[in-house]
């Protein structure tokens, strides 16, 4: 993760080294490595992080090298090549650019900084011998940066809106790598129930805070969920009201006795949450259904939801279930059908699964 690379930047820097910073800056077509990904180099072949997939390290290292002692930036273009025994470039049919440059505290306290923002670094690819490079931080209400360009500013603002990094190419032949920094997601469980223990920890190595809640004293209790940041033993309502939920909430039910999952499907009706899933079998969604009906509850006022929950991954262990919870979320997330990379006109109807609880 980038707070990682981050850290070890400070640790070398500490020490009094120099320190180089390589990153992704534009993509055309695929690349192993995302928009925003990084190598932190100092000397005595020592680096961390990656721009590929092990292809261009080696070069991008070199270069980063000539950046420490000039102490300038660098631009580096990368495409596929077909010899890469001679030739220095991808294995994958794509094109990357990335910029090199000097990491200095300033620079590296601002990528760090915490709070929702942009970050955005500014460049001129087509200059790679001496590249113009502008960083900036932007805050959704925030007084913007005098140096940036109207459009540039008004673009940064426009992806906080989104989780991931991209880049916009402007008519002087500039690019912008936009970086929106916000709050980790929240996976929100109800029902403290033993599936709950690993998908905490599932959760939290993918960057998720997590609270387990249970209107049942004796499950939420911090000792059978010590890895959760929040254990939390009220009601749905209540727990709603405490915590709040938002865009970046990941709700996940594993009770689905009524009097709690009712209680819960009121909690959550007209809230803006990213996700809702329920565990058990496709019978319960329908006894669901009807419930809703009987007592006047209109579902529609909920986000759609997935039950079966998780993608259908055949395992029955706690472990394998919350894995396959995590895997749906992290689909959704990306906007996926969450099935097989090129069989997707293949995918199975949303019926019953074998991983689920058949109480």
């Amino acid at each position: 993760m980038i707070e990682d690379l981050l850290a070890q930047a400070a640790a070398w820097l500490d020490e009094g080294q120099p320190v180089a910073m390589a990153t992704v800056g534009r993509i055309f077509g695929s690349s192993s490595q995302p928009l925003g990904a990084r190598m932190i180099m100092t000397t005595g072949n020592r680096f961390v992080g990656a721009v590929s997939g092990g292809c261009v390290e080696t070069d991008v290292y070199e270069t980063g090298q000539v950046v420490l002692r000039e102490g300038r930036p660098l631009m580096l273009h990368y495409r596929q090549v077909e010899n890469p025994l001679i030739e220095i470039g991808l294995n994958c049919e794509g094109q990357i650019d990335v910029v090199v440059e000097p990491l200095d505290r300033a620079l590296l306290d601002a990528l760090r900084a915490g709070g929702r923002h942009v970050n955005v670094t500014l460049f001129t690819p087509d200059r790679p011998a001496a590249p113009q490079i502008r960083h900036a931080r932007i805050a959704p209400d925030g007084p913007g940066d005098s140096d940036l360009p109207p459009d540039v500013h008004r673009d940064a603002l426009a992806a906080l809106q989104h989780d991931q990094p991209h880049a916009v190419s402007y008519a002087d032949g500039s690019v912008a790598l936009f970086e929106p920094v916000l709050p980790p997601p929240t996976l929100l469980i109800f029902g403290a129930e033993a599936i709950a223990v690993p998908l905490v920890r599932l959760a939290q190595v993918l960057g998720f805070q997590t609270i387990v809640t249970d209107a049942r004293p004796a499950f939420a209790t911090r000792e059978k969920h010590p890895d959760a940041d929040r254990v939390l033993a009220a009601w749905p309502q209540a727990v709603i009201d405490q915590v709040g939920v938002d865009d970046r909430t990941y709700v996940v039910s594993l009770n689905h006795e009524p009097r709690f999952e009712d209680a819960l499907l009121r909690a959550l009706a007209g809230q803006p949450i990213a996700y809702f899933g329920a565990i058990g079998k496709r019978a319960r969604h329908l006894e669901r259904i009807e419930r809703a009906a009987q007592s006047g509850f209109d579902l529609s006022q909920l986000p759609e939801i997935h039950t079966p929950i998780g993608l259908d991954l055949g395992g029955k262990s706690p472990e394998e279930i919350a894995l396959s919870i995590l895997a749906e979320i992290i689909a959704v997330r990306n906007g996926r059908p969450g099935g097989m990379l090129h069989a997707a006109t293949t995918l199975p109807a949303r019926t019953e699964r074998s991983h689920t609880p058949a109480k």
